[in-house]
């Protein structure tokens, strides 16, 4: 398993900053995170209870590191691992020897005989696979969609570890979910192809969520990299550009963790013109960076609509992209990064559009300006 510091070159940082990045930059994105779940794993590992488990992984990694590299990646494994190497840093509860489940995973896929012992568990998944039999080890394959030649699973974390506060399915309505997914991929594909290359190097996993009354649901989680949590959406289109909007978020969870920012502050709160709520400057920090590429999506697509949506986002961008270079709260990096950034928005902001469409962005914005203003003039 690899572990080695990681680099991303002049040039796909500022393609990164400009919304986009390419598969280079973001294949190297995907290849750092998984050094860091790998740094993550031998930091358990020097517990007593993981060391058998990590000695089959290893053997594993020597017989297939393609095998291991894929149970690595899986989601649940890096928000494992970082839920796990915390608390045995800090001394509080852990479970080392979960590491089982992603060794045996590791070597069932290596094509080696995965001798460990497991600890109990209420259900007994094995990351990539799915969930086994503990007497046999045979188990039930995830659920996957082909979207062209991408292939994701679909996992409702039958093994547990989902992040607090986030809804997830029951179970996966493959005959609902297959026809949504590939739709929206083709829609990408056809429409936006530099977007669905970076999708396809950037998400493995999709985790349905349930029906949600206010709209199309979506998440991100910094821990569970390669997987979007979605509900489900009334058509291809939302999809297409929900997935975007994830993406974005994706990119930058791994470009933060390879540099610095953001100085760190969590007091200050600033006004999101996508939220209801002030968010953290590192939550606007990273819904400007998903609005970039909202705005990007739509810039492309035909209508009245869709230039709506085109004006409303890019206005929202740069404000708030504004808002984070003005704030003093930015590393040199990341103030070189928003630039990046607010460079794009500003030559798009003086493009034209329709202009009913303007007026609807310019009035849908004042509006949620006014409401955001009660909500804090009520809260105190």
């Amino acid at each position: 398993m690899t572990v080695r510091p990681w680099r991303l070159s002049a040039e796909d940082f500022t393609a990164l900053s400009r919304g986009g990045g390419g598969p280079r930059a973001v294949r190297a994105l995907r290849l750092a995170r998984r050094s860091r779940t790998s740094l993550l794993v031998r930091m358990i590992a020097a517990a007593p209870a993981a060391r058998p488990a990590y000695r089959l992984l290893v053997d594993a990694d020597r017989a297939s590191p393609e095998a291991v590299a894929r149970v690595l990646d899986h989601p649940s494994v890096g928000a494992w691992a970082t839920r796990t190497a915390l608390a045995l840093h800090r001394g509080s509860p852990a479970c080392p020897a979960e590491l089982a489940f992603v060794a045996a995973a590791a070597a069932i896929r290596a094509g080696i005989e995965p001798r460990v012992d497991f600890p109990p568990a209420e259900v007994f998944s094995l990351p990539s696979l799915g969930v086994a039999d503990p007497r046999t080890l045979a188990y039930e394959p995830l659920p996957e969609v082909a979207l062209g030649p991408h292939v994701v699973q679909l996992d409702v974390w039958a093994g547990g570890g989902v992040p607090s506060g986030l809804a997830v399915a029951a179970e996966v309505d493959l005959a609902r979910w297959r026809p949504a997914l590939v739709g929206a991929w083709d829609l990408l594909a056809r429409d936006h192809p530099a977007m669905a290359e970076e999708f396809a190097e950037l998400i493995t996993v999709l985790t349905p969520m349930p029906e949600s009354r206010s709209g199309t649901t979506s998440a991100t989680v910094a821990d569970a990299f390669g997987c979007v949590f979605l509900s489900p959406a009334p058509d291809a289109e939302t999809i297409a550009v929900t997935l975007t909007h994830e993406a974005q978020h994706t990119k930058l969870v791994a470009l933060m963790d390879l540099f610095p920012l953001l100085v760190p502050d969590r007091r200050e709160v600033f006004y999101a013109p996508w939220r209801e709520d002030p968010r953290p400057l590192a939550g606007l920090l990273h819904g400007t960076y998903a609005h970039l590429g909202v705005a990007a999506f739509w810039r492309t697509r035909p209508g009245v609509a869709a230039q709506t949506e085109y004006a409303r986002w890019r206005s929202a961008a740069l404000s708030a992209a504004e808002t984070l270079l003005t704030s003093g709260r930015l590393t040199p990096t990341g103030h070189t990064f928003v630039t990046g950034m607010a460079c794009v928005l500003r030559q798009w902001c003086a493009e034209p559009v329709h202009p009913a469409a303007l007026d609807r962005a310019t009035a849908e914005a004042a509006a949620h300006r006014s409401r955001w203003q009660a909500r804090v003039a009520e809260h105190g």
